[in-house]
């Protein structure tokens, strides 16, 4: 085996290692505890609603674009559907009708960033983190800045709080939408458009593809995926309010950023979204396990994408042949060739 071989499996099994490598310290450090189902039941709860974001998000990361308005969507999504249920007298049959109102509101939110960031060149990051608090407006106007509990019927509370053969509900949910996703972006037509305009949006162009209806696409799967995990929310903890998934929107940028996806656009996998998705979901619980103030949980993570999105800038960079060279090695070998007096 030569020595590009290796490198080869060594690229393709970097992610498993360093989830083993995270497992096993967690195991060390809380022996009896981590390794225990009822730990790693938890441990797939949280990842199912930040790893449904996950399904959608990586669609305008890989357009060199960002969503950060996904948590808010979803607390928004969670008190659409919980608000339509109740006030239809928490019925069976309005259930279905609920969860595709609440799906509506997300895809209504994906399809806005979409049209702005297509049609007015605005910054993906500056209209989302401004929708952000827009739609967490509109969350607080539908529940009246209220907790409103939703404890039937149980077709509802189900989705996110049933279980089969002891696996949480959501997590067969995420499955699903992941395997959906899967398919989309690496067996379509349209993925391949994702990863062209991703790559180079004026080449795409030039091509033929329709840049801006890709765009718009891709945003409002973002809006659908965080109204699923609103709604899945909102179901496990039987209840709204409008503030449900803040902060999630840095669980999901991070599982995409540790998952090898590039904010430059035109990189990235679902798979590694969904690995990101697990080793931030590791991370949480065990520094949780081992007592660390919830507060330092946001420090890890902002050191981890911090990480993440340097090592990606500085692998583009070098790939493009843009990474910088000592300019001291050029200078010494000019000094040496002198002293020896050697043509130049």
């Amino acid at each position: 085996m030569n020595l590009d071989s290796i490198k080869k499996w060594g690229t393709r099994l970097q992610m498993p290692l360093i989830l083993l490598l995270v497992i096993l310290i967690l195991a060390i450090f809380q022996p009896g505890i981590f390794l225990t189902f009822g730990n790693f039941r938890s441990i797939l709860l949280a990842i199912s609603i930040y790893g449904l974001m996950v399904c959608g998000a990586i669609y305008p990361i890989l357009l060199g674009g960002i969503d950060l308005a996904v948590g808010a969507t979803a607390a928004m999504a969670g008190a659409a559907t919980v608000l339509f249920i109740v006030n239809s007298g928490g019925s069976d049959s309005s259930v279905l009708v609920g969860v595709m109102a609440g799906l509506a509101t997300g895809v209504a939110a994906g399809v806005v960033h979409g049209l702005i960031v297509s049609s007015f060149n605005v910054p993906p990051f500056l209209i989302t983190l401004a929708s952000m608090n827009i739609i967490y407006g509109i969350a607080q106007l539908l529940t009246g800045n209220k907790l409103i509990p939703i404890l039937k019927p149980k077709s509802f509370t189900a989705i996110g709080g049933g279980s089969l053969f002891g696996v949480p509900s959501s997590i067969y949910i995420l499955l699903v939408v992941a395997t959906l996703s899967y398919l989309l972006l690496n067996h379509t037509t349209f993925g391949r458009y994702v990863y062209a305009v991703g790559g180079n949006p004026v080449a795409a162009k030039m091509s033929g593809i329709n840049t801006r209806g890709v765009t718009l696409l891709a945003y409002a799967i973002s809006g659908l995926t965080a109204a699923m995990a609103g709604i899945v929310l909102a179901s496990m903890n039987q209840q709204a309010f409008a503030r449900a998934a803040q902060g999630y929107e840095t669980n999901v940028l991070a599982a995409l950023v540790t998952g090898g996806a590039s904010l430059m656009g035109g990189v990235g996998s679902l798979q590694g979204g969904m690995f990101g998705a697990l080793l931030i979901g590791l991370i949480d619980n065990g520094l949780r396990l081992m007592g660390v103030p919830s507060q330092y949980n946001g420090m890890v993570k902002a050191i981890v994408v911090i990480a993440a999105v340097a090592f990606s800038a500085y692998t583009h960079h070098r790939d493009s042949g843009l990474a910088r060279t000592r300019r001291w090695q050029p200078i010494r070998q000019t000094e040496n060739r002198t002293a020896r007096k050697e043509p130049l």
